[in-house]
This record gives structure tokens, C-alpha cells and sequence, in this order.
């Protein structure tokens, strides 16, 4: 298990690529598992929203980074790439996710998250698009550019479904 968090330490550091992850389908489950808890936490220490909505988010966004993945690598005819891709990407989400869980603890204990806080955490989505556009570049053989637009362009498209399909989420974000 350390051996592995290393391997997600060095590729949020871009010191390792999802090449280097092991080819382990049953770990994919395992981390998705592992994510979900995560985000069950993280969506507990979040005022405005119920963690239904919050998990609701979060489900969709990696359903579409995952499946967004296998389509992309099944059009370049390299989807025995796909495991590590996910467990690459689900790894990253699950190392930024444990580094962002101590603000928002503070946000929690302080009854709203000071600013300050708000510029770290814009930070740590900032790096973890920088790290999935490295994680598109190295597993579907493409410029870095393109990769950093695909991520980029997955956010916007993860923000778009959730205004179609859950409006009550960006309104509330927006009132807060």
C-alpha cells in the first residue's frame, strides 16, 4: 500500500505517468471505493447542500472523467490503457481530496471557510487539472496543450451537466 501511495504522491509532482501505475483492474474498484468515502466525508463538512447533492456532483464528474477516458483511448485504439489511466486519475482525486479534507475541517469548525482557504482550495483544483492534463498527455499519446485542454474542457462539460441536471447545485453555490 505505501508503494502505492508513492506512485500517487510522484504523479501528482509529475514524477511518474499512469503508465507506471500497476495493471490491477480489481484495484479500480477498490480506490472507487475508497474515493467514495472520501467524498461522503467531504460532503458532510460542506454547508449549503446535502450530501446527496454533493456526492451527486462528484459521482457525475468522475463517471464523465472516467468514461470520457475510455472513449477518447478506445478512438486511439489503446484501451488496454484504460485501467491505469483510471486508477491514475482516481488516485490523484483521492490524494488532492485528502489534502483539501483539513479546510474544509476548519471551514466546518468556523461555521464558513475564510478566504484564505478559498484561495488554497482554487489552488489544489488548479493543480489537480494541471496533473490530469499530464495524465491525458502521457496515456493517450497527445501534446500536453491538448491534454490541459481535455481537462479543462471536461470541467466546463462537468459544469454544464450539472446546471442541466442539477440547477439547485450551482444556484446554491452562487447564493453562497
Amino acid at each position: 500500500m505505501n508503494a502505492l501511495l508513492n506512485v500517487f504522491a510522484r504523479l501528482c509532482v509529475f514524477r511518474r505517468g499512469p503508465e507506471d501505475m500497476p495493471y490491477a483492474p480489481p484495484l479500480v474498484g477498490i480506490l472507487l471505493a475508497l474515493w467514495m468515502v472520501i467524498q461522503l466525508l467531504s460532503a458532510a463538512l460542506q454547508d449549503g447542500l446535502s450530501v446527496a447533492q454533493m456526492v451527486g456532483v462528484q459521482l457525475l464528474a468522475m463517471g464523465l472523467l472516467l468514461g470520457s477516458s475510455a472513449l477518447v483511448l478506445a478512438f486511439k485504439h489503446l484501451l488496454g490503457r484504460w485501467t491505469q489511466t483510471a486508477i491514475a486519475l482516481i488516485g490523484v482525486d483521492i490524494a488532492l481530496s485528502l489534502l483539501a479534507l483539513p479546510m474544509l475541517l476548519i471551514g466546518h469548525a468556523a461555521g464558513g471557510t475564510p478566504s484564505i482557504l478559498e484561495g488554497v482550495y482554487l489552488l489544489l483544483v488548479s493543480w489537480q487539472l494541471a496533473v490530469q492534463a499530464f495524465i491525458f498527455h502521457r496515456a493517450f499519446a497527445i501534446g500536453p496543450l491538448l491534454g490541459l485542454a481535455m481537462a479543462f474542457g471536461l470541467l466546463i462539460l462537468t459544469f454544464m451537466l450539472v446546471g442541466a441536471l442539477m440547477p439547485e447545485v450551482l444556484q446554491a453555490s452562487q447564493a453562497a
